[in-house]
């Protein structure tokens, strides 16, 4: 009887022994390391939001900051709308060209009047004119938070119809010098590797 006793002790605290080592062993054991998050570059991610749009990506003349874009019009042509990344600024920035051009335009005032009211009433972005005088249209966003795919395609959306609208009365004002439409100098303008600049 004695000798079961001591056999039952015995295992008791050998199984206790074992049930705090194992208790102790999971304790220390660090927990599961949450799964990396993975971050798009600027161009991934923009070519993910275009993606949903119905647009294509011109990838020859796009690259790591800049992402050039053709949106389809209902009349089948296309509309170019650039991305840019200002890291310097740290902006988004949408353009498009395709306007048109003051230099020689012998009504400049007139075309200045135009698109000042066009900006007082559109929604995002504006008119503006570079230091090569060609006419633009932008919309510049913060860099620092992750735009979402709705507001991704609100912006887009929005100055392609705002585009598709102002354009005819644009090159209607500069004159049958501007009348050509998509002149290559314009595409070639609108793929530049460094945000446009502005007078």
């Amino acid at each position: 009887m004695k000798m079961r006793l001591t056999v039952l002790v015995i295992l008791a605290v050998v199984v206790g022994k074992a049930f705090a080592q194992q208790t102790g062993t999971e304790q220390t054991q660090p927990p599961p390391k949450p799964k990396p998050v993975v971050r798009l570059t600027f161009a991934e991610r923009m070519k993910q939001y275009l993606q949903r749009t119905g647009s294509t990506i011109d990838e020859g003349k796009s690259g790591p900051d800049m992402v050039v874009s053709n949106y389809p019009d209902a009349k089948g042509t296309k509309l170019t709308i650039v991305l840019v990344n200002d890291r310097r600024k740290n902006l988004i920035g949408f353009y498009i060209y395709n306007f048109g051009s003051l230099k020689g335009a012998t009504n400049k005032e007139e075309v200045y009047k135009y698109l000042l009211g066009a900006n007082d009433a559109i929604t995002i972005g504006s008119f503006f004119v570079d230091s090569e005088e060609d006419i633009g249209y932008k919309y510049l966003v913060s860099g620092g938070q992750t735009m979402t795919q709705a507001a991704f395609e609100s912006a887009y959306f929005t100055m392609a119809a705002v585009a598709r609208e102002r354009k005819p009365e644009i090159r209607k004002l500069l004159g049958s010098a501007n009348e050509k439409e998509d002149r290559p100098s314009d595409v070639k303008k609108a793929a530049e590797e460094k945000p446009p600049s502005e007078s």
